[in-house]
């Protein structure tokens, strides 16, 4: 072990000087290496007597008798100090300042409301005191809870606490107790509001299910119309994801861009829409102004967010498979696109339970089961048996007796950065020169 203090020296005007704070090089038993550290005192004995505080808490460290020094200090510091720092390192992140506004309003809101000083106040009972006096949504109440574990793990991850006290408490069920609940417009409603006034914006958010910001930023150069394919790009700084998230165009979007592009000279830095998305007041008019019922006969309501809703729940109503759904909303996680973007009241249940087969007969044949299709192969029927010795000559006659299968696939093609989708045709042909018939 090695333990002694000392006080630095150095030349000064020729001559050697010391200076007046002592240091102590100190390495205990298992450290790889010496270590130099400050005493912050002029007083020897005082500085001696550091030393062996020093010596002590980290032996008492070594077998967990103590907790380490940099735990020891942030439990002494002010939490809104720990808060800060938080918050100014999701800044650094890249986290979005709604994120950032967020996190900061709720965390302050709990130190001010619990009555925390430091990080040792912070404790489960005292949070579930609190929360058991809240009477906002259940859904609010799991963001706050949320705030306050990330900063747990965000201390943990810096070995700065021992655990996270929030990893073990349970969330509020939110189930059947949502504050309310979105739908999405109908083919009819929809037509009725993009009669009216800012059809062009409505179509956007009706074609393309871009959100508030990401509308409001986007800018001319976002927009690629005279491609073969046209697409979009929403702004990196803007998505939801921080990606590059290039998605193909409708067709009757297309045009109407055009016509907007056409009419005036802009530039790629210009924005698509300059007097921005119009605040919830503007628009719950246009929705009365178009005959759409704010809040139908389920409680159910509708707002700007509602036209991403009804984009996400026509490609369900289409037919697109969930992959296709889940990129088109730019989602990570097929649940949300499922589950929270899709209007279930709006998908043709009672079509697909009608399209089932009955049970009433058990004798039905193909011939029924596939009317309207190509009927079966004669060689099912009563061909004569072919010998063994000649069935590799008579395979191209055989060709002819089995009916073409129809494919039904339809090729689906849209942007050229890879929105392309080989249809099932080319897939079990390749490259093979089909011979007519």
């Amino acid at each position: 072990m090695i333990a002694y203090i000392y006080r630095p020296k150095r030349q000064r005007n020729g001559k050697l000087v010391s200076s007046r704070i002592w240091r102590a090089r100190l390495k205990l038993n298992g450290d790889v290496k010496a270590r130099d550290i400050s005493l912050n005192c002029a007083d020897k004995q005082t500085a001696e007597q550091k030393l062996r505080d020093s010596i002590r808490d980290q032996e008492r460290e070594s077998v967990g008798l103590l907790a380490p020094s940099a735990q020891r200090k942030t439990f002494q510091s002010p939490l809104a100090e720990l808060v800060g720092g938080y918050v100014a390192d999701l800044k650094a992140l890249g986290r979005s300042a709604d994120h950032v506004r967020h996190v900061d309003k709720r965390l302050l809101r709990l130190i001010r409301e619990c009555k925390w000083q430091n990080l040792r106040e912070v404790t489960a009972d005292s949070f579930l005191r609190w929360r058991a006096e809240q009477k906002q949504a259940p859904k609010t109440i799991n963001e706050y809870q949320a705030a306050l574990s990330a900063l747990f793990t965000w201390l943990r991850k810096q070995n700065r606490v021992a655990a996270n006290p929030f990893e073990i408490v349970s969330k509020v069920d939110t189930r059947g107790k949502e504050s309310f609940h979105r739908r999405a417009l109908n083919d009819d409603e929809a037509r009725q509001l993009l009669a009216g006034p800012r059809r062009s914006l409505y179509l956007l958010a009706l074609h393309t299910g871009l959100r508030r910001g990401e509308i409001n930023a986007l800018r001319w150069g976002d927009l690629h119309l005279d491609v073969a394919n046209p697409f979009y790009a929403v702004p990196v700084a803007k998505s939801k994801s921080r990606k590059e998230q290039p998605r193909p165009l409708h067709p009757e979007l297309v045009r109407v861009l055009q016509a907007m592009k056409s009419a005036g000279k802009l530039t790629p830095e210009n924005l698509v829409f300059p007097e921005r998305v119009p605040a919830m007041k503007v628009i719950r008019a246009d929705f009365k102004t178009a005959g759409i019922p704010l809040v139908d006969e389920r409680g159910h309501r509708v707002d700007f967010h509602a036209l991403r809703m009804t984009y996400i729940t026509r490609l369900q109503r289409a037919g697109v498979s969930p992959r296709e759904a889940m990129e088109l909303a730019r989602h990570s996680d097929m649940r949300l696109t499922m589950k929270t973007y899709t209007d279930a009241a709006q998908l043709p249940l009672a079509a697909t339970v009608r399209g089932l087969p009955a049970f009433d007969d058990s004798h039905i044949d193909s011939q029924t089961l596939v009317a309207d299709r190509p009927a079966v192969s004669p060689s099912v029927i009563g061909l004569k048996q072919i010998k063994a010795g000649k069935a590799i000559e008579n395979i191209d006659e055989s060709h002819g007796l089995t009916p073409t299968v129809a494919i039904c696939h339809s090729e689906q093609k849209s942007g050229d950065l890879g929105f392309e989708s080989p249809s099932l045709r080319h897939f079990l042909l390749g490259n093979q020169k089909m011979t007519p018939e």
